[in-house]
This record gives C-alpha cells, sequence and structure tokens, in this order.
C-alpha cells in the first residue's frame, strides 16, 4: 500500500469562487487510487486543501500521475491553483491500513526530514513506544517519502479538541515517551501544520 499526499495551493482571492468545486475535486480526485481524505489548513500556510489518496501499488500511483500530466485542468480547478506538490509514502512498518471514519475534526500533520539512511533507526524508536502513545492520542499513519530527497516521515494526528492535543503530548512528555526516545538523533528539521477535514473528506 501507499499513500500519495497532495498539497494544493490556491492562488489570493480564489477560495470563494474553488469550495464549491472541492467536493467534485474530492470524488474525481484519482482514477486509480482510492481517495481518503481532503483537509482544510488552518494553522500553517493558508488556502491550500491536502489531498490524501491511498494506492494499491507504484503502477496505480503512476499511471495516475501520468494521467493527471496529460490533463489542461488540474482536479477541475486547474484556473485557481498557485501549486500542485505531490509526494508518495509508504507506510512505517507497524502501522495499519488507513480506515476511514470519523477521527477529528482537527488533524495536525508534522512533517520531519531525514539525514539519508536515517529512517530505519528513527521507525525502530517509534516502533516501542507508539502503542503506549496511542493509548493518549490516536495516530492515524506515519510513514515515509519514497521518492524525493531528502527523505520525509510525515505523521498524522486526529483530534477532537485543540485541548486533546495539548492534554496529550502533555501526558506523553511527562512520561518520557514522546519523543520517542532515540527517534531524534536522524532528523533534520521539524514542520508542523494543523488542518481541519472538510465536510465531504471520508477521514473526518
Amino acid at each position: 500500500m501507499l499513500y500519495d499526499l497532495t498539497i494544493l495551493s490556491l492562488l489570493p482571492n480564489t477560495l470563494g469562487a474553488v469550495l464549491p468545486l472541492l467536493p467534485q475535486t474530492y470524488k474525481d480526485f484519482s482514477s486509480t487510487g482510492r481517495p481518503l481524505g481532503c483537509f482544510s489548513c488552518e494553522f500553517g500556510v493558508l488556502n491550500r486543501f491536502a489531498f490524501l489518496t491511498a494506492y494499491e501499488n507504484a503502477e496505480a500511483l503512476a499511471a495516475e500521475r501520468a494521467r493527471l500530466m496529460q490533463t489542461e485542468n488540474p482536479y477541475g480547478i486547474g484556473a485557481y491553483l498557485g501549486g500542485i506538490s505531490s509526494t508518495a509514502f509508504e507506510p512505517l512498518f507497524f502501522m495499519d491500513p488507513i480506515e476511514p471514519g470519523e477521527y477529528g475534526p482537527f488533524y495536525e500533520i508534522r512533517t520531519y526530514t531525514l539525514q539519508p539512511g536515517g529512517l530505519p533507526e528513527t521507525a525502530e524508536a517509534w516502533s516501542k513506544v507508539v502503542d503506549r502513545r496511542n493509548t493518549m492520542s490516536k495516530l492515524l499513519m506515519v510513514m515515509g517519502s519514497v521518492e524525493g530527497a531528502p527523505q520525509k516521515m510525515v505523521h498524522f494526528w486526529p483530534y477532537k479538541t485543540i485541548e486533546d492535543r495539548v492534554k496529550a503530548r502533555a501526558q506523553a512528555s511527562k512520561e518520557g515517551i514522546w519523543p520517542p526516545p532515540g527517534s531524534s538523533a536522524r532528523l533534520t528539521s521539524l514542520q508542523s501544520e494543523l488542518f481541519v477535514a472538510t465536510g465531504f473528506s471520508d477521514l473526518k
């Protein structure tokens, strides 16, 4: 299983025109993959939407990207797009596939950049404490990029409220399990953004 994370950046002052079109954009997002979620950036670079799509294999993902290269109106909102960023990821070895459901509506998307060859060591450190961390708040997915450089590690944390996030992170820090001991040695940068699930997203 592969997951594609695509970020669509809108041109200034186009949000009102795009919002009515987004449900259809989401429905038709991929010809070979299964849309899982659409999220609007709440804290971070604004006027951006994150789309998470599941693919059975690399061939299915490649077919969709080839199709997209031929379209004159990307995602049905091409006239309003200021940028498109897509990256394919593979779940870390201890993660189960994402199942649609109501976990949010708030989703913290954290992006870590790793040193070359740093993912296995980081993943091993995470695997030792993630079960305990899940009792405090659910880790929906953590995955490593399979294209581009440097390698990225992205994790999705859903929360019912912002207060739940603060409480869970404080408890994990107090217990000394988060960040996972030994997990930071191969990281070079960290980024966190808060997204909100759209009403038509399968991940809510």
